[in-house]
C-alpha cells in the first residue's frame, strides 16, 4: 500500500486535511501512551517516532476536533505510513471489537 502525503477526516459536517507533518506535531503536545497504567477503553495505537500515541487523541490534536471516531483514526494514520498496533487480550485477540473493526 503506498503511503499518502496528505489525507483527510471528516468529523460532523467539516473535513480536516492531515498530513504526516501535522501527526508529528500533534504528537509533540501530547504525552504518549504509558503502558505502564494504559488506558482501560483505549486499545489502538501509533507509532509516531520512538513514542506510542493513542490513535484517536493524534487525529483529534492534529486537526482540533474531538468527534474522531477510532476505526477512521486508525485506517488515516496507516496512509500516512505510521505503524498502527492494537492492544488486546482475551476475547479481543479472538472476535475483535466490533466497533474499532465493523
Amino acid at each position: 500500500m503506498p503511503i499518502a502525503s496528505e489525507t483527510a477526516v471528516t468529523a460532523g459536517d467539516t473535513t480536516h486535511p492531515v498530513t504526516a507533518a501535522t501527526v508529528r506535531a500533534a504528537a509533540a503536545r501530547l504525552t504518549p501512551a504509558d503502558s505502564a497504567d494504559p488506558h482501560p477503553n483505549r486499545s489502538w495505537y501509533a507509532l509516531v517516532g520512538t513514542h506510542l500515541y493513542y490513535v484517536v487523541d493524534l487525529i483529534a490534536e492534529a486537526t482540533g476536533t474531538r468527534d474522531v471516531k477510532v476505526k477512521t483514526a486508525r485506517l488515516r494514520l496507516a496512509e500516512l505510513g505510521f505503524p498502527v498496533f492494537a492492544l488486546a487480550w482475551s476475547t479481543l485477540l479472538t472476535q475483535g471489537h466490533p466497533g474499532h473493526t465493523g
